[in-house]
C-alpha cells in the first residue's frame, strides 16, 4: 500500500487521539457498584451547549448531502463523514430528550470534485470549531469528553479529506 510516510505531528496526534476514539462515545456516567448504570440527563446549563453542537452536525450532513448530490462519484469518499455525524446527532439527541433536531441551512456546492470537497473541508473546520469550544464550555465532565471524541473524529476525518481521501 503506497503512500506518504506518516509525519511526527500525525503519530503524535493519533497517539494523543486513540484513547478518545477508543473510549467511544458515551455519554452514560459510570456505573454504581450494583453494575446497574445511573443515568442522569445531561446539567441544564449544557442544554445550550448540546444544541448549539447538533445544530452544527445538521449544517456539516446538509453540506455533505449537497456535495453527494452535486457529485455522486463523493459518495464513497464521503460516507464514513455522513455515518459518523449521523451517530454523533443521535447520541446528542438522546443526551437532551426535550431538544428537538433543528433545520438544515441549505447549503450550496459546487458540482465539481475538489471545489465541493473545499466547500466540505470548510464545513468541517467549523464544526470542529464549535466541538473544540463546547469542550471548554461543557459543565459536564462526561459531555466534555464526548464532544473531545467527536472533535477527534470530525479531525482524523478531515485530515483523511485534505489527503486526498488516501487510504
Amino acid at each position: 500500500m503506497p503512500g506518504r510516510p506518516l509525519s511526527r505531528r500525525t503519530t503524535l496526534g493519533s497517539a494523543l487521539a486513540a484513547p478518545l476514539v477508543l473510549a467511544a462515545c458515551d455519554i452514560d456516567p459510570p456505573s454504581d457498584k450494583t453494575g446497574s448504570p445511573a443515568s442522569a440527563p445531561a446539567p441544564p446549563e449544557d442544554s445550550e451547549l448540546v444544541a448549539t453542537v447538533v445544530a452544527a452536525l445538521v449544517d456539516a450532513g446538509a453540506v455533505l448531502a449537497a456535495a453527494t448530490a452535486a457529485v455522486p462519484a463523493l459518495d464513497a469518499q464521503l460516507e464514513p463523514l455522513v455515518a459518523a455525524h449521523t451517530a454523533h446527532q443521535e447520541l446528542l439527541a438522546g443526551a437532551v430528550p426535550d431538544a428537538g433536531l433543528p433545520t438544515a441551512t441549505p447549503a450550496t456546492v459546487p458540482a465539481r470534485a475538489e471545489p465541493a470537497l473545499r466547500a466540505v473541508r470548510r464545513s468541517e473546520q467549523q464544526l470542529l470549531r464549535v466541538l473544540r469550544d463546547g469542550c471548554l464550555g461543557a459543565a459536564s465532565g462526561d459531555l466534555a469528553r464526548v464532544l473531545a471524541s467527536m472533535a477527534a473524529s470530525t479531525s482524523q476525518h478531515n485530515a483523511r479529506l485534505g489527503a486526498g481521501g488516501a487510504a
